[in-house]
């Protein structure tokens, strides 16, 4: 059900975009919202970085410039790469950002893909450069966390979430729950291939408390803003704000 706030805030917004020209069909969303992401324990291979962007484009197929957020010089790399790939036959649609974080120790590497109607592609799912490129990291130490999120939303879906930020939180089989950031939450239990891994929520940040593997990366991130995302690989669970 809408708030009546909310309520309020699209009835008012709706008579400005009429103003402007926009036809109601365009308004209320005909168009699907489009959500895809790209997640990769990696090694530091300038050969695996241009391989995963350049995948990672053909499979948006955007032009749109780029945010980047990197705590170390890779993040240049990632640009670099991201510009080189530029086609003229793409559109400008939609947010693209990449997320670099060096890893605090190696652990196996990895890719997880996921879209709005697929949670965690399964291996099977993968398309051919994304399967290619997983087989090659496949027997290598990881060094980064990269990940790479493309985003289109319809008008009304965007309003909706201005005001509220919830957890999604899916493992291999999809979705397990969506929950709001607002309520505190000692202990969230996530199943997957290797075990449980535990989640807490509070004063609206989302950290992992138990890990599955015995290096427990996922234990030192926490997520609080939109797009903040903390990935298990090898327990395939994935946590991220919307």
């Amino acid at each position: 059900m809408i708030s009546r706030r909310n309520f309020l805030k699209i009835a008012g917004l709706s008579s400005a975009a009429l103003a402007a020209g926009f036809t109601t069909g365009k308004l209320t969303g005909n168009s699907k919202s489009v959500h895809f992401v790209l997640h990769g324990f990696i090694p530091a291979d300038e050969n695996v970085i241009a391989n995963l962007v350049s995948s990672f484009r053909q499979k948006i197929k955007s032009n749109s410039n780029p945010i980047i957020f990197s705590d170390s010089k890779i993040g240049e790399v990632v640009l670099r790469f991201h510009s080189q790939s530029l086609n003229k036959s793409y559109s400008s649609n939609g947010k693209i950002v990449y997320r670099v974080k060096r890893l605090n120790k190696q652990v196996d590497s990895d890719i997880i893909v996921s879209d709005s109607a697929n949670p965690i592609y399964s291996v099977n799912d993968l398309n051919y450069s994304f399967a290619q490129l997983r087989s090659e990291i496949k027997n290598r130490k990881a060094d980064y966390l990269f990940t790479a999120e493309y985003k289109e939303e319809d008008f009304i879906s965007a309003m909706l979430k201005l005001n509220s930020k919830e957890i999604v939180i899916e493992n291999e089989k999809g979705l397990v729950d969506k929950i709001s950031l607002d309520k505190n939450y000692k202990n969230i239990w996530i199943y997957g291939p290797q075990g449980k891994t535990g989640l807490k929520i509070e004063n609206g940040i989302a950290q992992v408390h138990t890990s599955t593997c015995r290096h427990g990366i996922c234990k030192h991130s926490i997520a609080s803003e939109v797009g903040s995302i903390i990935a298990c690989a090898p327990n395939k669970v994935l946590i991220k704000v919307v």
